[in-house]
């Protein structure tokens, strides 16, 4: 990890980051290196379910897939910030592309999928000192990182799921991006406070869960309407279905 920084991101120290140790990597090219695949990841989530209508949903797996490894092999190859910038956009078309394929086909290839994206999203990336991850992140990825793929795949009504699947894995991707962009600027101006900003997040999205999200234990996927119809709060603004 340390060469490759060295190589494509030789930071210099601020003035801020002589004092303050939490300007060390406050930098814009830094970020935009990992930025840059949620905004393409974004993109390509709003038209993927217009692709899937017209040309089938292997189709798009299979694009997604060669775009995947055609960032991949541009990043491997990577000789200069601007290729890795690229690569990153070529894996966030495909991953944006990737939503058609959670919670379609049958109960096997559903249930294949869902295991696939948690182990994907559970896996845990070592930093430069060959350590794992820190332990907060192990908890993300075992509780609300698979779950932001999950639980869209099951809430939307048949008629609308490719659409709602591509809204709110866009509207993952935005956030994220939003995320990635500032955190770094705002861990320098914040230090340890921004911690608090995101935990306070957290509490607000936990109760929005208790209270807004219908639970989905046991209904069909071709009954999910039932349950936006019976919600306390929903109900007013789906049309009633026979």
């Amino acid at each position: 990890m340390v060469p490759f920084l060295r190589k494509f991101f030789p930071l210099e120290k601020s003035g801020d980051a002589k004092t303050n140790m939490y300007c060390m990597y406050d930098s814009q090219a830094l970020t935009s290196f990992t930025s840059f695949l949620y905004i393409a990841g974004l993109a390509a989530s709003l038209v993927a379910s217009r692709i899937t209508a017209k040309f089938g949903r292997k189709f798009t797996m299979v694009l997604s897939g060669c775009t995947i490894l055609l960032g991949a092999a541009v990043n491997g190859a990577s000789q200069n910030i601007a290729m890795l910038i690229i690569g990153c956009i070529l894996l966030g078309f495909g991953v944006g592309f990737t939503n058609q394929s959670i919670g379609f086909g049958s109960d096997s290839a559903l249930i294949a999928a869902i295991i696939l994206a948690f182990l994907f999203l559970s896996i845990h990336p070592e930093d430069h000192s060959g350590r794992s991850s820190s332990s907060n992140n192990s908890w993300f990825r075992w509780s609300w990182g698979p779950l932001s793929w999950l639980v869209p795949s099951e809430i939307f009504p048949l008629n609308i799921r490719p659409t709602g699947q591509s809204i709110s894995v866009a509207v993952n991707f935005a956030t994220t991006f939003v995320l990635s962009q500032t955190f770094l600027s705002m861990l320098c101006c914040f230090k340890f406070g921004a911690f608090f900003f995101y935990a306070g997040w957290i509490v607000i999205k936990t109760i929005f869960i208790a209270l807004f999200l219908p639970e989905t234990k046991g209904i069909p996927l071709d009954s999910m309407h039932i349950v936006w119809n019976q919600h306390w709060y929903w109900h007013k603004f789906v049309k009633q279905e026979p």
